[in-house]
């Protein structure tokens, strides 16, 4: 597998982490959000710190992890939904 393989299993793994961890209402507002503009879901670096990577959807953060584990899997991740 290559490196590309793996960052995109372990980006797929977080995501999934993710939107498991969302609440029913949570999960409603993302899906009306995306649905009035602001479609598919997109990773970001934190403003208040650039290791951290945000998991958007809808415009929402509803997760963060650290761009080392999900670029060499070093540290665990974190799945739960942004505030």
């Amino acid at each position: 597998m290559t490196e590309d393989q793996e960052r995109d299993e372990r980006v797929k793994e977080f995501t999934s982490g993710a939107l498991a961890a969302l609440t029913d209402e949570r999960r409603a507002e993302c899906e009306l959000l995306a649905s009035a503009g602001e479609l598919g879901m997109r990773l970001r670096p934190c403003e208040d710190d650039p290791d951290v990577a945000e998991l958007l959807w809808g415009g929402a953060v509803v997760g963060v992890t650290t761009w080392t584990w999900l670029d060499t899997g070093n540290t665990p991740p974190a799945v739960g939904p942004g505030e």
